[in-house]
């Protein structure tokens, strides 16, 4: 073996020694720790939000979530187990979540505060549940006084303004809320209220009420005879309900009254004007002011849209220049007190939005603001002395306003005539 090969034997010999060196030293170490760790990157999505339009069905609403046509069916049959897709509410509230390949994995649908359905994609198939909504329920008493309006008050008071309709629906026999709201008049309201999420989401049933109008105190006491249907009466019994509503607007302004000789705003003549005409926005609902049946519901000449109700004791009131008629009202139709007829336009003669109303009695024309003040029947006689002890531990909780105490709430359940909760 010449030299050179020797050399190269003998250092091929070191590097296998040191091989197996390196090799058992590594295997007794520890292994070497990572500088830092990246977690997986979560796959982006998006999340869509829709809400049901006027005349829309829940597949379109679906659709518009993001659901194709081919898979609508599937999400539609998981739903419909916990919503009727015949019977949902405008305004119901769609959340989709989708993946980057544009394929949904999930659908909230919120049809109320109260409750939530939530579609989830499983594999190739879509499963619902049903999430109700825990309510917390409190009797409270609100108050408040008004500077502007009734609505300003009522939500200057931290409540929401569907409790100005609230006392506009109790009062509005005794006061009519167009024209007779001062400053510094004031209420008081006991009622229920609903919390979810730590929010208001809605109330219960009016217990009891009063409205201070320019001095004069207004009372209201829900109260049922016999299991009854609850109706509202004042702090002696009397019922609050009238023959007729003092308006057949919650609120608008009178813009021209019954006048014998009136400069017709069109025809430039004096003619004598019938009825009150009430200016509000197209589209405001229009109501009853008594109990009734539609005599005629069409085109009236001048009148534009209009609709003629019969009423007892030989009444009829018409209301003119309507946009459009509610559903349902046609000849021959029942109506109730405070039912819908119609919304606010300014059809046939008129130069704006606007309601015509007019009250006749066995042919003659009347003042509608001096009608039909004829109190509802009264409590039976021996009902009175079980109405004035519930009045009497109602009417002093107005006095108060927050949170009643659950000391206070018991003495008021007890053997409640009504139900107080909704």
């Amino acid at each position: 073996m010449s030299f050179a090969e020797r050399c190269l034997a003998a250092l091929a010999a070191a590097l296998l020694l040191l091989a197996r060196w390196s090799a058992t030293a590594e295997a007794g170490a520890a292994p070497p720790r990572p500088i830092f760790t990246v977690a997986p990157l979560a796959q982006p999505v998006l999340v869509r939000q829709e809400v049901l339009g006027r005349g829309e069905t829940l597949g379109q609403l679906l659709n518009r979530l993001g659901v194709s046509s081919q898979e609508l069916p599937a999400w539609l049959a998981a739903v419909q187990g916990h919503l009727d897709p015949h019977s949902v509410p405008v305004g119901l509230a769609g959340e989709s979540v989708i993946d980057v390949h544009g394929t949904v994995r999930s659908v909230r649908l919120k049809p109320s505060w109260r409750v939530t359905v939530v579609a989830d994609r499983s594999g190739d198939t879509v499963i619902a549940r049903r999430e109700d909504q825990p309510v917390e329920r409190e009797m409270v008493v609100v108050r408040g006084a008004v500077r502007s309006s009734l609505f300003d008050a009522v939500a200057s008071s931290g409540e929401s303004e569907t409790l100005a309709l609230e006392l506009a629906d109790l009062f509005q026999w005794d006061i009519d809320f167009n024209r007779e709201v001062r400053a510094g008049d004031t209420f008081a309201m006991l009622i229920e209220r609903l919390k979810a999420g730590g929010r208001t989401v809605g109330y219960g049933p009016v217990v009891a009420a009063n409205y201070v109008n320019r001095g004069k105190t207004f009372s209201a006491v829900r109260y049922a005879v016999g299991g009854g249907r609850p109706n509202f009466y004042d702090e002696h019994g009397g019922p609050l309900r009238k023959q007729f509503l003092r308006a057949p607007l919650k609120f608008s302004r009178i813009t021209s009254r019954y006048s014998m000789a009136r400069l017709h705003p069109i025809l430039g003549v004096r003619l004598p004007h019938w009825g009150t005409d009430y200016g509000a926005p197209v589209g405001t609902p229009v109501m009853a002011t008594a109990d009734g049946v539609v005599a005629s519901a069409g085109w009236n000449g001048g009148g534009g849209n209009a609709v003629e109700l019969r009423h007892a004791g030989g009444y009829v009131t018409t209301y003119m220049h309507l946009s459009r008629f509610a559903t349902g009202i046609r000849p021959g139709a029942r109506v109730e007190q405070g039912q819908v007829i119609g919304y606010v336009g300014a059809t046939g003669l008129a130069t704006g939005p606007h309601l015509d109303y007019r009250v006749t009695q066995n042919g003659r024309h009347l003042n509608p603001l001096g009608v039909g003040k004829e109190p509802a029947p009264p409590l039976p006689r021996g009902e009175l002395p079980a109405f004035t002890a519930w009045a009497a531990r109602v009417l002093p909780f107005l006095g108060n306003v927050g949170p009643l105490e659950s000391e206070r709430i018991a003495t008021l359940t007890t053997n409640a005539p009504v139900p107080l909760h909704g």
